[in-house]
């Protein structure tokens, strides 16, 4: 009886630590900065944006969590169904954009501009340069050793890092510094979904899920049910707390942030400024300085998860002969380069990219809730291959200015963000209309 009880506690301990990490790698540069901007424009319907935000943020996130459960932890399970050679392609371009190109030199970036340069005054490429070397040292001493990861994060900076946030929230629900006013744009669903989108979460939770499955494992869990369990649960606490965040951090931007209204409608302030500006009102210089510790922790907990997802990702792939250290080394030293691009220059290059990229992942996230047994190789191909598509003949009419394919956003939908969806389904009856090999005798053939 009292083992059964010792047990329970011990495994709700292991929950709440892996959530709570779980969390702190999710709620990275984009997590804090998109939100409040949500809010100043949406004015009074910032919780529109913040449910539409929160869909595509941490809705994406847990799809693809409870799709990995579904596979054991075995990602090529998911994006493998188009191909073995294109689901490492496919691997390869996700961890490119969350571990290198995007969202980890964008934690340096962000929390130089919102945490280092608010409080010192210091704002130089000089200062950038000298920060993004120290900054990055820190993320490779805390992530050189993988079993480590889970641990201090869950344990250590997820902690400091809630508790801040609460203070900053909880003063501008209390004693807000403006009323909130008129909305600034007709577009809050479709700026929701993008800026859910930029976050990275839902790439990002493929490879996190993998660190946080390998993380219970090594602490005893070993049944599978146990693993997915443990796995479920420490995912819904992490999407529990990010809505819980965002909710607060757009109501900020709808209330206090409306003090700036003007400068973002002229867009002369950008995100982090804007959050910057926010934390000063409601709690003078100390705001400043609280903000400096959440955009530090925010950041650093996000940059430890993706360089530590990344270097696995690599090693894997090259069976062991780039090993982890190396790999996150590696990392590392390209982050700093590209963090130095400075932070607007990274979210505008992302945009592109992301709008490229996701809506056939998120299709391969959708169907690998569907039986192998039932569905024809040819389903996820065509399905995936008409979402690409349209996102490429939109990210290039988009990107280019090419007027000729305006005729992208005709599409249903597309004012949501989601004029993917109607070519996927064309893809999806046309998949099962050509005759093909089942998806599950495919995956036989391969293992044989």
């Amino acid at each position: 009886m009292s083992e059964n009880l010792n047990k329970k506690r011990r495994s709700g301990v292991d929950v709440m630590t892996v959530g709570f990490a779980l969390f702190a790698m999710f709620f990275g540069a984009g997590n804090l900065i998109f939100p409040p901007e949500l809010g100043v424009k949406a004015g009074p319907d910032w919780w529109i944006g913040v449910v539409c935000f929160i869909l595509a943020d941490a809705g994406i996130a847990l799809i693809a969590l409870f799709s990995l459960i579904k596979y054991d932890g075995d990602i090529e399970k998911i994006t493998g169904t188009v191909g073995q050679k294109m689901g490492v392609v496919i691997n390869a371009i996700m961890i490119l954009c969350i571990g290198v190109l995007v969202a980890t030199p964008r934690t340096a970036a962000t929390t130089f501009e919102m945490g280092f340069t608010p409080i010192t005054g210091i704002d130089s490429k000089i200062a950038l340069a000298v920060f993004s070397v120290v900054y990055f040292a820190i993320v490779l001493v805390l992530t050189i050793k993988p079993s480590r990861v889970v641990d201090i994060v869950g344990n250590i900076l997820t902690p400091v890092l809630l508790i801040t946030l609460a203070i900053i929230i909880v003063i501008g629900f209390v004693a807000p510094a403006a009323d909130i006013q008129p909305a600034m744009v007709d577009t809050t669903v479709k700026d929701g979904i993008y800026n859910g989108y930029q976050t990275l979460d839902g790439m990002a939770a493929l490879f996190f899920g993998m660190i946080i499955i390998t993380s219970i494992k090594d602490k005893g869990y070993t049944e599978k049910s146990e693993t997915n369990g443990m796995t479920a649960k420490a995912a819904v606490l992490a999407a529990i707390l990010l809505c819980l965040v965002y909710g607060g951090l757009g109501y900020l931007g709808a209330s206090t942030g409306q003090l700036w209204h003007s400068d973002v409608a002229a867009g002369t302030i950008n995100q982090a400024g804007l959050l910057a500006n926010i934390a000063e009102e409601l709690v003078g210089r100390p705001g400043l300085i609280i903000l400096g510790v959440i955009v530090a922790f925010a950041c650093l907990t996000t940059a430890i998860g993706l360089t530590s997802a990344t270097a696995n990702f690599f090693s894997g792939i090259s069976n062991g002969k780039l090993s982890y250290g190396k790999a996150v080394v590696i990392t590392c030293i390209l982050t700093t380069l590209i963090c130095n691009l400075g932070l607007s220059q990274i979210v505008a290059f992302a945009a592109p990219i992301l709008g490229l990229v996701y809506p056939p992942v998120i299709v391969l996230f959708l169907l690998s809730y569907a039986s192998k047994q039932s569905l024809k190789r040819n389903v996820y191909v065509c399905t995936a291959g008409l979402a690409f598509l349209q996102s490429l003949i939109m990210t290039i009419c988009d990107t280019f200015g090419v007027e000729g394919l305006n005729w992208i956003h005709s599409l249903p939908l597309d004012t949501y963000g989601f004029g993917w969806v109607v070519p996927a389904i064309v893809g999806l009856i046309i998949g099962f209309i050509i005759p093909g090999p089942k998806m599950a005798e495919v995956e036989a053939k391969r293992a044989a």
